[in-house]
């Protein structure tokens, strides 16, 4: 499945100078324009903290934890003596977009954890990308855990199957708009966004990829693994969403042996995240 340009877009949120100087790298050096073409792809962008999420990051402790991979990430915990939980968010977004469906869970007893992951939120910025997402997370586990619940939105939601992949342990997992099945059409679309050669420049990126971390790209693609995780799963995606199509959680679904699918209307790729009949749908399944 493709995600097409006006999603990709939407998800890195490109001005238009960046793609004229993409334009203008091309033509002067090929090299020049890999190397500016993966900042902007494993560079997330942190927006402004939104006011209804603010009462989150009150109540929440905050404290910062060194990764292996020398970064740090900014961890909030809500300590309690339920089920232990661990909240994952997606791309350029940030722990307190999960505000509402925490304080929900908190006030029926659930213990939080939430994590910025690296180069988002409160974390340390800089560079980062879905191997070394998938790491962090895989390590919080350990070092944190064990969580019982893994809830993820969006691009986290990919990292988070991955971290399973690799060994991590959850008895149940909520994935909300879902946000890649497979990997290669994110960099191809991705590539076009800037109007430059999808192939060239997806292998290029792809070879970047197996050179800083060790690892082939295609492999963590839900499409290649999703069919080997039998851990229950809730799927969440709006029907109208933008920057992930829903049919991308209705593949995963259709994949995953041991899965529910929940779709919504009207609510985008974010508004969900707030909806009173998704937190229920999510509360319900977790207790």
């Amino acid at each position: 499945m493709e995600t097409d340009n006006a999603s990709m877009a939407a998800h890195y949120r490109l001005p238009l100078f960046l793609r004229v100087s993409a334009k203008i790298l091309n033509l002067v050096s090929k090299n020049l324009a890999t190397r500016f073409l993966w900042r902007i792809f494993s560079g997330p962008i942190k927006f402004k903290i939104h006011n209804r999420e603010l009462g989150f990051y009150e109540t929440a402790t905050k404290s910062m934890i060194a990764t292996s991979s020398n970064r740090e990430v900014a961890m909030y915990r809500i300590p309690s003596d339920g089920r232990k939980l661990l909240f994952v968010h997606g791309w350029n977004g940030r722990s307190g977009q999960f505000s509402t469906l925490i304080e929900r869970l908190s006030n029926e007893g659930f213990d939080i954890t939430a994590i910025d992951l690296p180069g988002h939120g409160k974390s340390e910025a800089g560079q980062t990308s879905l191997p070394e997402i998938t790491d962090v997370i895989a390590e919080i586990t350990t070092t944190q855990g064990p969580f019982d619940v893994l809830i993820a939105h969006s691009f986290g939601g990919v990292a988070g199957l991955n971290s399973i992949r690799l060994g991590a342990i959850y008895q149940k997992i909520v994935l909300i708009s879902l946000g890649v099945y497979e990997i290669r059409p994110m960099f191809e679309n991705f590539v076009g966004l800037f109007g430059l050669d999808k192939q060239y420049y997806a292998d290029r990126l792809f070879d970047r990829v197996e050179t800083v971390f060790g690892v082939n790209p295609i492999e963590f693609g839900p499409d290649r693994f999703a069919d080997r995780i039998g851990i229950e799963t809730l799927l969440v995606h709006c029907k109208d969403d933008g920057e992930s199509k829903s049919e991308i959680s209705v593949m995963v679904h259709e994949k995953m042996p041991n899965s529910q699918l929940y779709l919504t209307n009207n609510l985008g790729h974010r508004k969900l995240l707030g909806d009173a009949a998704v937190v229920q749908q999510i509360a319900d399944f977790i207790k």
